[in-house]
Protein backbone atom coordinates (compact mmCIF):
# COMPACT_ATOMS: atom_id res chain seq x y z
CA UNK A 1 0.00 0.00 0.00
CA UNK A 2 1.07 3.80 -0.61
CA UNK A 3 3.50 2.55 -3.86
CA UNK A 4 2.47 3.05 -7.09
CA UNK A 5 0.98 -0.07 -8.99
CA UNK A 6 2.58 -1.98 -11.71
CA UNK A 7 1.21 -2.00 -14.95
CA UNK A 8 0.92 -6.10 -14.92
CA UNK A 9 0.62 -8.67 -12.27
CA UNK A 10 0.65 -12.94 -12.49
CA UNK A 11 -2.60 -12.51 -10.31
CA UNK A 12 -4.87 -10.01 -9.00
CA UNK A 13 -7.61 -11.19 -6.63
CA UNK A 14 -10.63 -9.55 -5.76
CA UNK A 15 -12.30 -9.22 -2.10
CA UNK A 16 -10.09 -9.57 0.30
CA UNK A 17 -12.58 -12.03 2.52
CA UNK A 18 -10.51 -15.42 3.75
CA UNK A 19 -11.20 -17.20 0.82
CA UNK A 20 -9.73 -13.92 -1.21
CA UNK A 21 -6.59 -13.69 1.64
CA UNK A 22 -5.48 -17.35 1.93
CA UNK A 23 -5.50 -17.57 -1.92
CA UNK A 24 -2.99 -14.53 -2.26
CA UNK A 25 -0.77 -15.84 0.26
CA UNK A 26 -0.24 -19.26 -1.39
CA UNK A 27 0.13 -17.38 -4.55
CA UNK A 28 2.78 -14.89 -3.41
CA UNK A 29 4.34 -17.38 -1.19
CA UNK A 30 4.86 -19.21 -4.61
CA UNK A 31 6.99 -17.20 -6.10
CA UNK A 32 3.78 -14.63 -8.03
CA UNK A 33 3.51 -11.42 -8.18
CA UNK A 34 0.01 -10.60 -6.67
CA UNK A 35 -2.21 -7.63 -5.88
CA UNK A 36 -4.99 -8.09 -3.20
CA UNK A 37 -7.97 -5.51 -3.64
CA UNK A 38 -10.80 -4.77 -0.94
CA UNK A 39 -13.88 -2.63 -0.97
CA UNK A 40 -13.83 -1.93 2.37
CA UNK A 41 -11.17 -0.76 4.84
CA UNK A 42 -9.81 -3.25 6.02
CA UNK A 43 -9.26 -7.06 5.03
CA UNK A 44 -11.36 -9.98 6.05
CA UNK A 45 -15.31 -10.05 5.06
CA UNK A 46 -17.57 -11.36 7.06
CA UNK A 47 -14.20 -12.08 9.58
CA UNK A 48 -13.66 -8.70 10.69
CA UNK A 49 -13.97 -6.65 14.19
CA UNK A 50 -15.46 -2.86 15.00
CA UNK A 51 -14.22 -0.68 18.24
CA UNK A 52 -16.49 1.06 20.32
CA UNK A 53 -15.70 2.71 23.36
CA UNK A 54 -13.01 0.19 24.23
CA UNK A 55 -14.91 -2.70 23.33
CA UNK A 56 -14.12 -5.23 20.37
CA UNK A 57 -16.40 -6.54 18.59
CA UNK A 58 -16.35 -9.14 16.14
CA UNK A 59 -18.44 -8.50 13.32
CA UNK A 60 -20.22 -11.71 12.33
CA UNK A 61 -17.80 -14.62 12.66
CA UNK A 62 -17.91 -15.95 16.18
CA UNK A 63 -15.20 -18.53 16.46
CA UNK A 64 -13.24 -21.13 13.68
CA UNK A 65 -12.82 -24.72 13.06
CA UNK A 66 -10.63 -27.13 11.92
CA UNK A 67 -7.77 -25.16 13.80
CA UNK A 68 -5.89 -28.14 14.95
CA UNK A 69 -2.51 -28.95 14.00
CA UNK A 70 -3.97 -31.96 11.75
CA UNK A 71 -7.56 -30.26 10.34
CA UNK A 72 -7.46 -27.51 7.15
CA UNK A 73 -7.33 -23.99 8.72
CA UNK A 74 -4.24 -25.81 11.01
CA UNK A 75 -2.41 -27.30 7.69
CA UNK A 76 -3.07 -23.93 6.17
CA UNK A 77 -1.60 -21.84 8.67
CA UNK A 78 1.68 -24.29 8.99
CA UNK A 79 1.80 -24.35 5.05
CA UNK A 80 2.30 -20.44 4.95
CA UNK A 81 4.55 -20.37 8.32
CA UNK A 82 2.01 -18.57 10.14
CA UNK A 83 1.64 -18.18 13.90
CA UNK A 84 -1.98 -17.71 15.38
CA UNK A 85 -2.78 -18.14 18.79
CA UNK A 86 -6.09 -20.01 19.36
CA UNK A 87 -8.29 -20.39 22.32
CA UNK A 88 -9.81 -23.74 22.27
CA UNK A 89 -13.56 -24.03 22.85
CA UNK A 90 -14.79 -26.67 25.80
CA UNK A 91 -17.93 -27.49 25.72
CA UNK A 92 -17.96 -26.48 22.27
CA UNK A 93 -21.49 -25.66 22.07
CA UNK A 94 -24.52 -25.41 23.68
CA UNK A 95 -27.63 -26.40 22.78
CA UNK A 96 -31.04 -24.86 24.35
CA UNK A 97 -34.14 -25.64 23.63
CA UNK A 98 -37.50 -24.97 25.56
CA UNK A 99 -37.49 -28.23 26.99
CA UNK A 100 -34.11 -29.43 27.49
CA UNK A 101 -30.64 -28.20 27.03
CA UNK A 102 -27.00 -30.20 26.15
CA UNK A 103 -23.48 -29.07 26.36
CA UNK A 104 -21.64 -30.41 23.15
CA UNK A 105 -17.64 -31.74 24.22
CA UNK A 106 -14.74 -30.20 22.76
CA UNK A 107 -13.64 -33.92 21.69
CA UNK A 108 -16.16 -35.77 19.41
CA UNK A 109 -15.52 -39.09 21.11
CA UNK A 110 -16.79 -37.63 24.36
CA UNK A 111 -19.52 -36.30 22.56
CA UNK A 112 -20.50 -39.44 20.91
CA UNK A 113 -20.25 -41.20 25.14
CA UNK A 114 -22.51 -38.43 26.18
CA UNK A 115 -24.91 -39.22 23.30
CA UNK A 116 -25.10 -43.28 23.93
CA UNK A 117 -25.78 -42.42 27.99
CA UNK A 118 -28.56 -39.92 27.29
CA UNK A 119 -30.25 -41.96 24.49
CA UNK A 120 -29.32 -45.74 25.37
CA UNK A 121 -31.89 -47.29 22.91
CA UNK A 122 -30.12 -45.33 20.24
CA UNK A 123 -26.55 -45.95 21.39
CA UNK A 124 -25.42 -48.27 18.69
CA UNK A 125 -27.05 -46.35 16.10
CA UNK A 126 -25.17 -42.92 17.34
CA UNK A 127 -22.10 -45.08 16.54
CA UNK A 128 -22.93 -45.96 13.60
CA UNK A 129 -24.28 -42.32 12.91
CA UNK A 130 -21.14 -40.91 14.04
CA UNK A 131 -18.30 -43.77 11.89
CA UNK A 132 -20.36 -43.08 8.35
CA UNK A 133 -20.57 -38.83 9.13
CA UNK A 134 -16.82 -39.14 9.81
CA UNK A 135 -16.52 -40.89 6.45
CA UNK A 136 -18.84 -38.78 4.11
CA UNK A 137 -16.50 -36.24 6.08
CA UNK A 138 -13.73 -37.40 4.09
CA UNK A 139 -14.73 -37.82 1.39
CA UNK A 140 -16.01 -34.47 0.60
CA UNK A 141 -12.54 -33.51 1.90
CA UNK A 142 -10.80 -35.81 -1.12
CA UNK A 143 -13.40 -35.07 -3.51
CA UNK A 144 -13.78 -38.34 -4.05
CA UNK A 145 -16.72 -38.19 -6.70
CA UNK A 146 -16.68 -42.03 -6.58
CA UNK A 147 -17.27 -42.62 -3.18
CA UNK A 148 -20.39 -44.53 -2.34
CA UNK A 149 -20.85 -43.12 0.84
CA UNK A 150 -21.33 -39.56 -0.90
CA UNK A 151 -22.99 -40.61 -3.76
CA UNK A 152 -25.50 -41.95 -1.27
CA UNK A 153 -26.36 -39.05 0.75
CA UNK A 154 -25.75 -36.00 -1.67
CA UNK A 155 -29.12 -35.70 -3.11
CA UNK A 156 -30.96 -35.66 0.85
CA UNK A 157 -31.67 -33.80 3.34
CA UNK A 158 -29.92 -33.52 6.64
CA UNK A 159 -33.77 -34.17 8.01
CA UNK A 160 -34.12 -37.25 5.76
CA UNK A 161 -30.16 -38.72 7.11
CA UNK A 162 -31.41 -38.33 10.73
CA UNK A 163 -34.83 -39.70 10.17
CA UNK A 164 -33.22 -42.68 8.46
CA UNK A 165 -30.97 -43.60 11.61
CA UNK A 166 -32.71 -42.83 14.90
CA UNK A 167 -36.28 -42.67 16.06
CA UNK A 168 -36.02 -40.50 19.62
CA UNK A 169 -37.26 -37.19 18.20
CA UNK A 170 -35.16 -35.30 21.09
CA UNK A 171 -31.70 -36.76 19.36
CA UNK A 172 -32.33 -35.69 16.68
CA UNK A 173 -33.01 -32.51 17.35
CA UNK A 174 -30.27 -32.15 19.70
CA UNK A 175 -28.15 -33.72 16.48
CA UNK A 176 -29.89 -30.54 14.33
CA UNK A 177 -29.56 -28.06 16.95
CA UNK A 178 -26.83 -26.22 14.90
CA UNK A 179 -28.30 -25.58 11.80
CA UNK A 180 -27.87 -22.07 12.35
CA UNK A 181 -24.11 -22.34 11.55
CA UNK A 182 -25.68 -22.78 7.35
CA UNK A 183 -28.77 -20.69 7.89
CA UNK A 184 -30.85 -23.35 6.51
CA UNK A 185 -33.24 -25.53 8.27
CA UNK A 186 -32.86 -29.64 8.95
CA UNK A 187 -35.82 -30.58 6.75
CA UNK A 188 -33.67 -27.80 3.76
CA UNK A 189 -30.07 -28.38 4.18
CA UNK A 190 -27.94 -30.57 2.65
CA UNK A 191 -26.64 -33.52 4.97
CA UNK A 192 -23.40 -33.03 2.93
CA UNK A 193 -23.24 -29.60 3.81
CA UNK A 194 -23.85 -30.45 7.19
CA UNK A 195 -21.29 -33.14 7.50
CA UNK A 196 -18.50 -30.51 6.35
CA UNK A 197 -19.76 -27.97 8.81
CA UNK A 198 -20.70 -30.50 12.16
CA UNK A 199 -17.11 -32.69 11.61
CA UNK A 200 -14.89 -30.02 10.96
CA UNK A 201 -16.08 -28.79 14.87
CA UNK A 202 -16.53 -32.18 16.38
CA UNK A 203 -13.72 -33.85 15.14
CA UNK A 204 -10.97 -30.88 14.73
CA UNK A 205 -12.64 -28.70 17.64
CA UNK A 206 -14.20 -24.98 17.43
CA UNK A 207 -11.10 -22.26 18.24
CA UNK A 208 -11.07 -18.23 19.13
CA UNK A 209 -8.24 -16.16 18.19
CA UNK A 210 -6.67 -14.27 20.55
CA UNK A 211 -7.62 -10.43 20.28
CA UNK A 212 -10.66 -11.09 18.50
CA UNK A 213 -11.32 -12.46 14.81
CA UNK A 214 -10.19 -9.53 12.87
CA UNK A 215 -6.19 -10.55 14.26
CA UNK A 216 -6.76 -14.04 12.01
CA UNK A 217 -7.49 -11.92 8.96
CA UNK A 218 -4.75 -9.28 9.51
CA UNK A 219 -2.31 -12.37 10.06
CA UNK A 220 -3.10 -13.35 6.47
CA UNK A 221 -2.32 -9.85 5.28
CA UNK A 222 1.00 -9.72 7.01
CA UNK A 223 1.84 -13.20 5.73
CA UNK A 224 0.96 -12.11 2.34
CA UNK A 225 2.85 -9.00 2.69
CA UNK A 226 6.11 -10.43 3.69
CA UNK A 227 6.02 -12.48 0.87
CA UNK A 228 5.94 -9.47 -1.40
CA UNK A 229 2.43 -9.48 -2.24
CA UNK A 230 0.48 -5.75 -2.38
CA UNK A 231 -2.70 -4.67 -0.97
CA UNK A 232 -5.09 -2.01 -1.87
CA UNK A 233 -7.69 -1.54 0.54
CA UNK A 234 -10.52 1.19 0.28
CA UNK A 235 -10.30 0.22 -3.45
CA UNK A 236 -13.24 -0.89 -5.71
CA UNK A 237 -12.87 -2.84 -8.92
CA UNK A 238 -15.19 -1.30 -11.28
CA UNK A 239 -14.93 -4.19 -14.17
CA UNK A 240 -12.92 -7.16 -15.36
CA UNK A 241 -11.45 -6.79 -18.17
CA UNK A 242 -11.41 -9.49 -21.18
CA UNK A 243 -10.24 -10.18 -24.53
CA UNK A 244 -12.54 -12.41 -26.41
CA UNK A 245 -13.41 -14.96 -23.69
CA UNK A 246 -10.58 -14.58 -21.66
CA UNK A 247 -9.95 -12.40 -18.38
CA UNK A 248 -6.90 -10.04 -18.82
CA UNK A 249 -7.03 -7.68 -15.79
CA UNK A 250 -9.01 -5.64 -14.04
CA UNK A 251 -10.14 -1.62 -14.06
CA UNK A 252 -10.40 0.31 -11.06
CA UNK A 253 -13.18 2.77 -10.06
CA UNK A 254 -11.34 5.96 -10.94
CA UNK A 255 -10.38 4.78 -14.25
CA UNK A 256 -7.07 2.85 -13.99
CA UNK A 257 -6.19 -0.18 -14.95
CA UNK A 258 -3.85 -3.75 -14.05
CA UNK A 259 -3.12 -6.30 -16.26
CA UNK A 260 -3.00 -9.66 -14.81
CA UNK A 261 -2.86 -13.43 -16.39
CA UNK A 262 -5.14 -14.72 -13.71
CA UNK A 263 -7.69 -12.90 -12.06
CA UNK A 264 -9.56 -14.36 -9.00
CA UNK A 265 -12.96 -13.31 -7.65
CA UNK A 266 -13.89 -13.69 -4.15
CA UNK A 267 -16.99 -11.46 -4.28
CA UNK A 268 -20.48 -12.11 -4.61
CA UNK A 269 -20.72 -14.50 -7.63
CA UNK A 270 -23.64 -12.89 -9.33
CA UNK A 271 -21.86 -9.71 -9.21
CA UNK A 272 -18.86 -10.89 -10.86
CA UNK A 273 -21.20 -12.03 -13.49
CA UNK A 274 -23.54 -8.53 -13.69
CA UNK A 275 -21.43 -6.05 -12.39
CA UNK A 276 -17.67 -6.77 -13.03
CA UNK A 277 -17.67 -8.62 -16.13
CA UNK A 278 -19.89 -6.48 -18.83
CA UNK A 279 -20.33 -9.32 -21.53
CA UNK A 280 -22.52 -11.61 -21.56
CA UNK A 281 -22.22 -15.26 -20.77
CA UNK A 282 -22.93 -18.67 -21.89
CA UNK A 283 -26.91 -19.17 -21.69
CA UNK A 284 -26.51 -22.36 -19.59
CA UNK A 285 -24.29 -20.40 -16.98
CA UNK A 286 -26.52 -16.89 -17.16
CA UNK A 287 -29.58 -19.38 -16.54
CA UNK A 288 -27.58 -21.12 -13.74
CA UNK A 289 -26.66 -18.02 -11.83
CA UNK A 290 -30.57 -16.87 -12.29
CA UNK A 291 -32.07 -20.07 -10.65
CA UNK A 292 -29.38 -20.46 -7.67
CA UNK A 293 -30.78 -19.20 -4.82
CA UNK A 294 -28.50 -16.88 -1.72
CA UNK A 295 -28.39 -17.85 1.82
CA UNK A 296 -30.37 -16.29 4.74
CA UNK A 297 -29.19 -13.43 6.45
CA UNK A 298 -29.49 -12.57 9.91
CA UNK A 299 -29.83 -9.69 12.74
CA UNK A 300 -26.99 -8.97 14.79
CA UNK A 301 -26.51 -7.49 17.78
CA UNK A 302 -23.87 -6.60 20.07
CA UNK A 303 -23.18 -5.39 23.85
CA UNK A 304 -20.85 -4.09 25.48
CA UNK A 305 -21.79 -4.61 29.64
CA UNK A 306 -19.94 -2.78 32.84
CA UNK A 307 -17.85 -4.98 34.98
CA UNK A 308 -21.09 -5.39 37.01
CA UNK A 309 -22.76 -7.72 35.04
CA UNK A 310 -22.71 -11.09 36.63
CA UNK A 311 -22.04 -13.91 33.60
CA UNK A 312 -21.66 -16.97 35.82
CA UNK A 313 -23.57 -19.67 34.42
CA UNK A 314 -23.94 -17.92 30.86
CA UNK A 315 -24.13 -20.80 27.77
CA UNK A 316 -22.17 -19.90 24.76
CA UNK A 317 -24.20 -21.51 22.16
CA UNK A 318 -27.65 -22.02 20.17
CA UNK A 319 -30.95 -21.07 22.15
CA UNK A 320 -34.21 -22.27 19.88
CA UNK A 321 -37.48 -21.22 19.56
CA UNK A 322 -40.36 -22.36 17.76
CA UNK A 323 -40.86 -22.22 13.78
CA UNK A 324 -37.57 -22.95 13.31
CA UNK A 325 -36.44 -19.61 15.04
CA UNK A 326 -32.98 -19.42 16.67
CA UNK A 327 -30.53 -17.21 18.33
CA UNK A 328 -26.85 -17.67 19.05
CA UNK A 329 -25.65 -15.47 22.21
CA UNK A 330 -21.77 -15.73 22.59
CA UNK A 331 -19.47 -13.96 25.79
CA UNK A 332 -15.73 -13.59 23.93
CA UNK A 333 -14.62 -11.88 27.10
CA UNK A 334 -14.94 -15.25 29.01
CA UNK A 335 -12.53 -16.44 26.95
CA UNK A 336 -10.29 -13.71 26.03
CA UNK A 337 -10.43 -10.60 28.37
CA UNK A 338 -8.49 -8.23 26.48
CA UNK A 339 -11.59 -7.54 23.97
CA UNK A 340 -13.12 -5.17 26.45
CA UNK A 341 -11.91 -2.67 29.15
CA UNK A 342 -10.89 -4.19 32.55
CA UNK A 343 -13.46 -6.54 34.33
CA UNK A 344 -16.24 -5.35 31.34
CA UNK A 345 -17.75 -7.94 29.23
CA UNK A 346 -19.72 -8.60 25.89
CA UNK A 347 -21.84 -10.12 24.31
CA UNK A 348 -22.81 -10.81 21.15
CA UNK A 349 -26.43 -12.10 19.41
CA UNK A 350 -27.01 -12.99 15.98
CA UNK A 351 -30.59 -14.39 15.04
CA UNK A 352 -32.63 -15.51 12.45
CA UNK A 353 -34.84 -12.66 10.97
CA UNK A 354 -38.35 -13.53 9.71
CA UNK A 355 -38.93 -10.93 7.24
CA UNK A 356 -37.32 -12.00 3.66
CA UNK A 357 -35.14 -9.38 2.37
CA UNK A 358 -37.58 -7.67 -0.02
CA UNK A 359 -40.37 -7.56 2.64
CA UNK A 360 -38.40 -4.78 4.67
CA UNK A 361 -39.50 -1.06 3.48
CA UNK A 362 -37.80 0.66 6.44
CA UNK A 363 -34.16 -0.92 7.54
CA UNK A 364 -34.10 1.61 10.48
CA UNK A 365 -37.40 0.80 12.33
CA UNK A 366 -36.23 -3.27 11.87
CA UNK A 367 -33.45 -2.61 13.47
CA UNK A 368 -34.31 -0.82 16.43
CA UNK A 369 -37.72 -3.25 16.76
CA UNK A 370 -34.64 -6.20 16.92
CA UNK A 371 -32.81 -4.37 18.75
CA UNK A 372 -35.21 -4.06 21.93
CA UNK A 373 -37.00 -7.69 21.57
CA UNK A 374 -33.32 -9.19 21.91
CA UNK A 375 -32.33 -7.05 24.70
CA UNK A 376 -35.30 -8.22 26.40
CA UNK A 377 -34.83 -12.25 25.73
CA UNK A 378 -31.31 -11.21 27.01
CA UNK A 379 -33.09 -9.60 30.26
CA UNK A 380 -34.88 -12.45 30.52
CA UNK A 381 -32.02 -14.61 30.39
CA UNK A 382 -29.41 -12.85 32.58
CA UNK A 383 -31.31 -11.13 35.14
CA UNK A 384 -30.81 -7.29 35.20
CA UNK A 385 -29.00 -7.26 31.85
CA UNK A 386 -30.15 -4.18 31.01
CA UNK A 387 -28.77 -2.42 33.87
CA UNK A 388 -25.51 -2.79 32.83
CA UNK A 389 -25.43 -2.31 29.50
CA UNK A 390 -22.94 0.57 28.20
CA UNK A 391 -22.51 0.40 24.38
CA UNK A 392 -25.83 -1.36 21.89
CA UNK A 393 -24.81 -1.58 18.48
CA UNK A 394 -26.43 -3.57 15.31
CA UNK A 395 -26.71 -4.90 11.74
CA UNK A 396 -29.23 -6.23 9.52
CA UNK A 397 -29.04 -7.86 6.45
CA UNK A 398 -28.73 -4.52 4.85
CA UNK A 399 -25.99 -3.95 7.39
CA UNK A 400 -23.98 -7.14 6.30
CA UNK A 401 -24.58 -6.19 2.56
CA UNK A 402 -23.31 -2.76 2.57
CA UNK A 403 -19.74 -4.04 4.19
CA UNK A 404 -19.38 -6.75 2.31
CA UNK A 405 -21.59 -6.60 -1.21
CA UNK A 406 -22.91 -9.94 -0.33
CA UNK A 407 -26.47 -9.97 -2.43
CA UNK A 408 -29.04 -9.07 0.46
CA UNK A 409 -26.79 -9.51 3.06
CA UNK A 410 -26.52 -13.62 2.39
CA UNK A 411 -24.38 -14.91 5.09
CA UNK A 412 -23.56 -17.95 4.10
CA UNK A 413 -23.49 -17.42 -0.19
CA UNK A 414 -25.49 -19.69 -1.70
CA UNK A 415 -28.36 -21.57 0.41
CA UNK A 416 -26.87 -25.11 1.54
CA UNK A 417 -29.56 -27.09 -0.25
CA UNK A 418 -28.93 -30.48 -1.83
CA UNK A 419 -29.42 -28.98 -5.11
CA UNK A 420 -26.85 -26.30 -4.79
CA UNK A 421 -24.00 -28.50 -2.73
CA UNK A 422 -21.22 -30.67 -4.33
CA UNK A 423 -21.14 -30.03 -8.39
CA UNK A 424 -24.37 -28.31 -7.56
CA UNK A 425 -22.46 -25.49 -6.20
CA UNK A 426 -20.71 -23.07 -8.57
CA UNK A 427 -17.06 -24.30 -9.76
CA UNK A 428 -13.88 -22.71 -8.66
CA UNK A 429 -13.21 -22.60 -12.92
CA UNK A 430 -15.52 -19.85 -14.74
CA UNK A 431 -16.36 -19.89 -18.79
CA UNK A 432 -14.36 -17.49 -18.62
CA UNK A 433 -10.71 -18.36 -18.88
CA UNK A 434 -8.09 -17.28 -16.61
CA UNK A 435 -11.44 -16.06 -13.85
CA UNK A 436 -11.51 -18.23 -10.81
CA UNK A 437 -13.93 -18.33 -7.98
CA UNK A 438 -12.94 -18.20 -4.57
CA UNK A 439 -14.96 -18.19 -1.03
CA UNK A 440 -18.52 -18.96 0.23
CA UNK A 441 -20.44 -18.93 -3.36
CA UNK A 442 -18.01 -21.85 -4.71
CA UNK A 443 -17.08 -25.19 -3.72
CA UNK A 444 -16.88 -26.34 -0.78
CA UNK A 445 -18.97 -23.99 1.01
CA UNK A 446 -19.54 -21.88 3.70
CA UNK A 447 -17.69 -21.18 6.76
CA UNK A 448 -13.96 -20.25 7.41
CA UNK A 449 -12.77 -23.76 7.34
CA UNK A 450 -14.35 -24.20 3.68
CA UNK A 451 -13.79 -21.03 2.57
CA UNK A 452 -10.18 -21.64 3.46
CA UNK A 453 -10.09 -24.91 1.63
CA UNK A 454 -11.41 -22.81 -1.71
CA UNK A 455 -8.59 -20.28 -1.40
CA UNK A 456 -6.20 -22.80 -0.97
CA UNK A 457 -7.76 -24.75 -3.97
CA UNK A 458 -8.10 -22.13 -6.36
CA UNK A 459 -3.89 -21.04 -5.86
CA UNK A 460 -3.16 -24.91 -6.72
CA UNK A 461 -5.08 -24.96 -9.38
CA UNK A 462 -3.46 -21.83 -10.61
CA UNK A 463 -0.21 -22.98 -9.60
CA UNK A 464 -0.42 -26.20 -11.45
CA UNK A 465 -1.61 -24.69 -14.71
CA UNK A 466 1.40 -22.51 -14.27
CA UNK A 467 -0.42 -19.72 -14.83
Amino acid sequence: MGRPLAKRYDAVVIGAGIGGLVCSAFLSKNGRKVLLVEQHFQPGGYCTAFKRKGFIFDAAVHHIGGCGRYSIVGRCLKELGMEVEFFKLDPMDSLVFPDFSIDIPAEIEDYISLLGRRYPSEKERVEEFFKDFVKLYWAIINEATDSPTLNKYKGITYQEMLDNYFEDKELKRTLAGQWGYLGTPPEEVSCIGMCQMLVNYLRDGAYYPRGGTQNFANGLVRNFTESGGETLLSATAEEILLEGSKAVGVKMEGGGEVLANTVVSNVDARQTFSRLIKEELSRPYSDRLKNMKESPSYFLLYLGLDPEIDLKGFRRGFYHGPNNQWKYISAPTMVDGTLAPAGKQILNVVATIEESYEEVSDWKALKDRLTQENIEYLDGLIPQLKKHIEVVEAATPRTLERYTLNSKGAAYGWAVTPEQMGSGRLDHRTPVENLFLVGHWTNPGPGICAVVSSGWRVANLILRNGR
